[in-house]
C-alpha cells in the first residue's frame, strides 16, 4: 500500500477546508441527496462525500457504508485530491496504490473506486465525491461527467459557506465605476443607480433631448475575465437580433473612457413599472389567468431567441418586467440575456461554461442546466417558466431548500410539492397538469417549444 503524497499547497488546502466550516458537522439532507443521486447514475453500492483533513478522512454524506470516517493514509481519496481530474481504478487488487489496503483486503472490500475531487478554489482539493463498489467493474464517461456536475454542485456549496466569513463593505478595493454625472459615449448623462447583479450596474440616464435610458455598466472586478467580458458582448449581440416587443430593446454599445477602465456598457430602453419578483413581495401570489397571460407573453419574447438557437439560462420572476403605459395592460418584457447560451451570429461556439461554476439561478435551474450548463436547450428555459409560473400562482417554490445545494437535490430526486398544499380551495383541474409538464425532469416529456407553452397558457387563461 502506498500512502497518498501531500500536496504542495497543503498548508492552504487546509485552511481552505477550515474555512468551509463543514468539518464534524450534522448530517444534511442536501448532502445526502447527492450521494443517493451519485450512487443511482453509476449504479454503485457506494457513494460518499468524503472531506480529507491534516490525518483523517472524514465522510459529510455516505451510502453503502458504516463508518463515518478512516484514516487519512489509507484514504482513496487522499490520492484523488491531488489532481484536477477524476480518478477512477477498475480494480484495485491491480493497482499497487491499494492492492494490500485494509479497506480492499478488509470491510468494507472495495474492489472499484472513482471519485471526482471537490475543486473550492484553484489548487488541490478540499475533498472529494465518491462511487465504489465491492466488485470491480467500469464507468462510462457520462457516469463520470455527472459524478463531475454533482461534485461541482457540492463545491459550490462550499464555496458559498466560506464566502460567508470573507470581508465585505468598507474593505472592498476602491470602485471605478462612473459616478452621477458622468458623460457616456458624449451624450448620456448618468444620473443615480438602479440596481446591480452579479456582473453589471444599471444606472438611469437621459441625452440633451431629455430621453431617458437605462445604462447597465460591467463591474470593474470583471474587466480581466474574459469569459465574462464575452458573455456582456454576446448579450448585445443578442438583443441587437430580437424585435419582439417582448423583451427589453438595445439603442446603443460602447466602452468607458481609458481612465474609467474601458469598462463596456450596454444603452437600454428605460422601463416603468415592476418586475415579477417585485409583484410577488407586494401580493405573495397573482390569480391564476393573470399569471398564465403574463406567462405567455413572456414565452413570446424567449420564443424569439430560441429560434434563433440563444437560451435564456436566467429565466426568473427579477428578469420579468411589466412596463407601465399610457393603457393597461402592461407591456411584458423578458430581461438580461447575459448568461444566455448560444451565439446569434453563428460564429463562434463560446466555450464558456466551466464545470465547477454552474451558471443560472439554482431555484430556477433545470435539472440539466444543473449537472452540465453547457448542455442546455429550449427545453431548460421551459423548465424555468414552469418554476416561475408555479412561484406566482402558489406564492412558493416547487422544490424547497435552504441552501442552493438543498434546491439542486430537491430539483433532481424529488417531484414538485403539489398546488393543493398552498390553497384551501381546488384550483382548476386543468392548471397543474401544465405547471407539472414544464417541470418533468425528462425534458422530452416536456413542451418541446416557447410557443406551443405559449398557446396552452394563453387557452387555459380564456377557459
Amino acid at each position: 500500500m502506498l500512502e497518498a503524497p501531500i500536496p504542495a499547497d497543503e498548508e492552504s488546502r487546509l485552511a481552505l477546508l477550515k474555512a468551509c466550516r463543514i468539518m464534524h458537522t450534522p448530517s444534511e439532507e442536501a448532502f445526502d441527496d447527492v450521494v443517493r443521486l451519485a450512487a443511482e447514475i453509476c449504479g454503485t453500492e457506494i457513494a460518499l462525500i468524503t472531506l480529507v483533513d491534516a490525518d483523517r478522512q472524514w465522510f459529510k454524506a455516505r451510502v453503502g457504508v458504516e463508518q463515518t470516517g478512516t484514516a487519512r493514509d489509507l484514504s482513496f481519496c487522499g490520492h484523488c485530491i491531488n489532481h484536477r481530474q477524476p480518478m477512477v481504478i477498475e480494480d484495485t487488487l491491480s493497482d499497487p496504490r491499494f492492492v494490500d489496503n485494509p479497506l480492499v483486503t478488509g470491510e468494507p472490500g472495495i474492489r472499484f473506486y472513482a471519485g471526482v475531487p471537490l475543486l473550492v478554489d484553484e489548487g488541490s482539493s478540499v475533498g472529494a465525491l465518491s462511487v465504489a463498489d465491492r466488485s470491480p467493474r467500469t464507468i462510462t464517461p457520462r457516469q463520470i461527467a455527472s459524478l463531475q456536475r454533482l461534485a461541482a454542485q457540492v463545491a459550490r456549496e462550499l464555496r458559498l459557506r466560506r464566502d460567508l466569513d470573507r470581508v465585505t463593505g468598507s474593505n472592498r478595493p476602491p470602485s471605478m465605476m462612473p459616478s452621477t454625472g458622468t458623460v457616456l459615449g458624449e451624450r448620456w448623462t448618468l444620473g443615480r443607480e438602479i440596481g446591480r447583479g452579479a456582473v453589471g450596474a444599471v444606472f438611469e440616464a437621459q441625452d440633451r433631448a431629455g430621453q431617458r435610458v437605462a445604462i447597465k455598466v460591467l463591474l470593474p472586478q470583471w474587466r480581466t475575465q474574459e469569459a465574462v467580458l464575452e458573455r456582456f458582448a454576446r448579450e448585445a449581440r443578442v438583443l441587437m437580433s430580437l424585435t419582439t416587443p417582448h423583451v427589453g430593446k438595445l439603442l446603443d454599445v460602447g466602452n468607458l473612457d481609458l481612465a474609467l477602465g474601458d469598462l463596456p456598457y450596454l444603452v437600454l430602453e428605460y422601463l416603468e413599472g415592476m418586475d415579477l419578483d417585485s409583484v410577488l413581495v407586494k401580493y405573495g401570489r397573482v390569480p391564476f389567468r393573470q399569471a398564465f397571460t403574463w406567462g405567455a407573453d413572456a414565452c413570446e419574447g424567449v420564443a424569439e431567441a430560441h429560434e434563433l438557437g440563444i437560451v435564456h439560462r436566467d429565466l426568473k420572476p427579477s428578469n420579468v418586467f411589466l412596463v407601465r403605459g399610457s393603457l393597461p395592460p402592461p407591456v411584458v418584457k423578458v430581461l438580461d440575456f447575459g448568461i444566455a447560451a448560444g451565439d446569434p451570429t453563428n460564429k463562434r461556439s463560446s466555450g464558456l461554461t466551466d464545470v465547477q461554476y454552474p451558471i443560472g439561478t439554482p431555484a430556477y435551474m433545470s435539472p440539466e442546466q444543473m449537472l452540465a450548463s453547457s448542455e442546455v436547450d429550449a427545453r431548460s428555459d421551459i423548465w424555468s417558466m414552469g418554476v416561475l409560473l408555479y412561484q406566482l400562482i402558489a406564492g412558493r417554490l416547487p422544490f424547497a431548500g435552504t441552501n442552493d445545494l438543498a434546491l439542486f437535490s430537491a430539483a433532481l430526486t424529488r417531484p414538485p410539492l403539489p398546488l393543493r398544499a398552498h390553497f384551501k380551495d381546488a384550483l382548476p383541474e386543468g392548471i397543474e397538469p401544465i405547471l407539472l409538464r414544464c417541470l418533468c425532469k425528462d425534458r422530452s416529456a416536456r413542451y418541446q417549444t416557447m410557443r406551443d407553452l405559449a398557446s396552452t397558457l394563453r387557452a387555459a387563461a380564456a377557459a
